[in-house]
């Protein structure tokens, strides 16, 4: 946040008559009922007027500073950690009558599968740091130093006639089996403070955003500026599409198939049913190739689209970002991002060319990243292309751009550049790029993708009548065993 902005803030809010308080209870593994009126300190209890005035003043909703405090079950560290919200609400009695709000939200989300689940959906989370590890301003004050995430109630009636009123948090346990991210948003290391905070200590919270950018997997509302109903994902909100390539072309090479593999997922966010936010995640699986490349994802909607994409890079298995990301991409017409740059860089074995592709090397895990791109003007729900789009290599060492058959070039500096070839085939009909469900294995080093998987030479030369699921019966021995719970950290 800038200077100018903190000043102007503390200015419109420096005669704010009621003062953010930090409250005596807390979550304790996983469940919080919390006396609105009974502060840390008696002598800072906050009045049914004072909880009055601060719901006006959040536009008929309650704000609550969290504090997060969790073990390292997962990749948190002293800069980043996080649990996850199952349930919220908001008792307020009323001369022996309860009312209850349940509408919440806070300001981030993450996919995020259930103790007794495996698949990931899109729930609210709150992330923070350790109080340790916030470098604070002589200006903040304590709610703004010690506290971390945003909780938001919404109230639309008065609670100025209350007895009484109590919050009711309980965090979702987490499915830790999974590894990240489950690990990272299990709440079983801690316990958590609350505080009724004001609007200037609010503001202040939501732009310091304490952990986010570290976190895994999170959809922050500062990224995603539209209001969202829903979200809409490919292949779905739990798989991936998996795309390999054989990065010779126009030649035929070794066809193991293995010289680049890519786990992607992408997601729409849909307003009054339109896509006004584009988001992904995806994770380099294997790298089976001496050549060096760059790996784009180019979304091809039927109408033009221009904003600013944000794109993030982390380390294998960590929460940590490269070097120089996050990135802002400009997209004007046509959301094509670089997403993996360098590959040979990226992803290595030492005193190998290979990764993950050798049957007695052990496996490593790659790079994720992660976009999210906000549309200057909301588009039709019709203008999203057909799955799984266009996702492409573009070998640095040749300079050829491979596409999935169907697509055409798109970068000006590629040796094909406006080739008019979009089959991306040999003379045989054999293709470079093919894309296939996340259990998929790639072909072990100089393996021929018809040696892997037997039946694919009859559904190549068939015309695609025949062994539609060819990729789904590997040979054991021909094919690099890398199951999703590995490489989707």
């Amino acid at each position: 946040m800038k200077i100018s902005n903190l000043l102007f803030l503390f200015i419109s809010f420096q005669t704010f008559a009621v003062e953010s308080v930090k409250l005596a209870d807390t979550i304790k593994q996983g469940y919080g009922y919390i006396d609105l009126f009974k502060a840390q300190q008696s002598a800072n209890n906050l009045t049914v007027d004072d909880l009055e005035s601060l719901r006006n003043a959040h536009g008929n909703k309650l704000v609550f500073a969290v504090d997060i405090n969790e073990a390292a079950n997962g990749t948190e560290k002293a800069s980043t950690q996080g649990v996850t919200v199952d349930t919220v609400e908001l008792i307020v009695v009323r001369n022996g009558s309860e009312s209850r709000y349940n509408e919440f939200y806070t300001p981030t989300t993450s996919l995020v599968a259930a103790i007794s689940e495996t698949s990931r959906t899109f729930r609210y989370t709150m992330i923070g740091e350790s109080g340790s590890s916030r470098i604070t301003g002589a200006t903040l004050n304590d709610i703004t130093s010690e506290f971390d995430s945003l909780l938001t109630i919404l109230v639309p009636d008065s609670i100025a006639n209350a007895d009484s009123i109590f919050l009711a948090v309980r965090l979702q346990q987490t499915n830790k089996s999974l590894g990240d991210p489950e690990a990272f948003y299990d709440y079983t290391g801690g316990y958590e403070d609350i505080a009724v905070v004001n609007p200037y200590d609010a503001q202040v919270l939501t732009e310091l955003a304490p952990g986010v950018d570290e976190a895994p997997l999170v959809v922050a509302q500062s990224q995603v500026e539209q209001t969202v109903d829903s979200w809409v994902y490919y292949p779905s909100s739990a798989s991936y599409f998996v795309v390999a390539y054989e990065d010779q072309y126009p030649n035929r090479g070794d066809y193991d198939f293995n010289d680049l593999v890519i786990g992607y997922r992408v997601g729409f966010g849909v307003s009054n049913s339109q896509v006004v936010s584009v988001i992904g995640v995806g994770y380099m699986i294997a790298r089976g190739a001496s050549a060096n490349h760059d790996w784009y994802l180019h979304v091809p909607f039927s109408d033009y689209v221009s904003g600013n994409a944000q794109v993030n890079l982390f380390k294998p298995g960590s929460s940590e970002q490269a070097i120089g990301y996050p990135q802002l991409q400009a997209v004007n017409g046509n959301l094509n991002l670089r997403l993996f740059e360098n590959t040979k860089a990226l992803m290595k074995v030492e005193g190998s060319d290979f990764a993950n592709t050798l049957s007695e090397q052990t496996p490593i895990q790659g790079h994720k990243f992660s976009f999210s791109f906000n549309l200057d003007s909301p588009l039709s729900f019709d203008a999203i292309p057909a799955a799984p789009y266009d996702p492409y290599l573009h070998v640095l060492t040749t300079g050829y751009e491979i596409h999935l058959s169907g697509n055409t070039t798109q970068l000006s500096q590629s040796t094909n550049s406006g080739s008019f070839n979009s089959e991306y085939k040999d003379q045989l009909g054999y293709p470079y790029a093919l894309v296939f469900p996340d259990q998929w294995l790639p072909p072990l080093e100089y393996t021929d993708l018809g040696e892997a998987y037997s039946t694919f030479l009859d559904y190549t030369n068939n015309g695609s009548s025949q062994n539609e699921t060819w990729y789904m019966s590997p040979t054991t021995n021909k094919t690099k065993s890398l199951p999703t719970s590995f490489w989707k950290w």
